[in-house]
């Protein structure tokens, strides 16, 4: 008998999570164990969405999230769980064992998911591609909140328009020279 990687104690039942896909879920934390081959069958019945991290950012603060913040084990063969994120402003993160790669869904996680439109790219958050891009983001997000806090929103702005100006500016390297030095009018 399967039991709740959340949980601990509770005895994992089969429930299914929408029409033909079928999960372990638990009474309890109201989370469900996600076989990898129930999803991949259940997969290719689908059709692709296209992903929205804004409505996903969204789905997340519409469903309360039931998110355990310890480690987890896999009901099915008992390796611990590794938390993948979903997206840079996403609010919760999924939770896959690499030995079996079954997915642990805490609460509403799934619904948040459907209302994002990424319930059919599961596999993907998994990928380095795809981990590697949200790591991106998420830097690009930290730089953009030191240069905002070191600049001041005005000139912030204005200096991101001058360097859009520039980069696609052929006399990029002249304009910078002429900005730079102290003194362009003498020799």
């Amino acid at each position: 008998m399967a039991k709740c990687p959340a949980c601990k104690n509770e005895v994992l039942e089969l429930s299914n999570l929408e029409n033909a896909l079928p999960v372990m879920n638990c009474n309890s934390c109201g989370g469900s164990w996600l076989r990898a081959n129930e999803y991949a069958f259940w997969l290719k019945s689908q059709t692709p969405g296209s992903f929205e991290e804004e409505k996903a950012r969204e789905a997340s603060k519409r469903f309360p999230l039931g998110e355990a913040n310890r480690a987890v084990v896999c009901p099915d063969c008992g390796h611990f769980l590794r938390k993948y994120k979903i997206g840079a402003k996403v609010d919760f993160h999924l939770d896959r064992c690499h030995h079996c790669n079954g997915v642990w869904l805490d609460k509403n996680e799934w619904e948040s998911l459907k209302a994002a439109d990424l319930h059919d790219e599961i596999n993907q958050f998994f990928t380095e591609p795809w981990q590697q891009n949200i790591q991106s983001q998420l830097t690009a997000s930290k730089f953009d909140a030191m240069y905002l806090e070191r600049f001041g929103d005005g000139d912030y702005q204005k200096i991101k328009e001058i360097r859009a100006w520039l980069l696609d500016n052929p006399n990029r390297t002249t304009l910078i020279a002429f900005i730079l030095d102290k003194d362009p009018f003498s020799v």
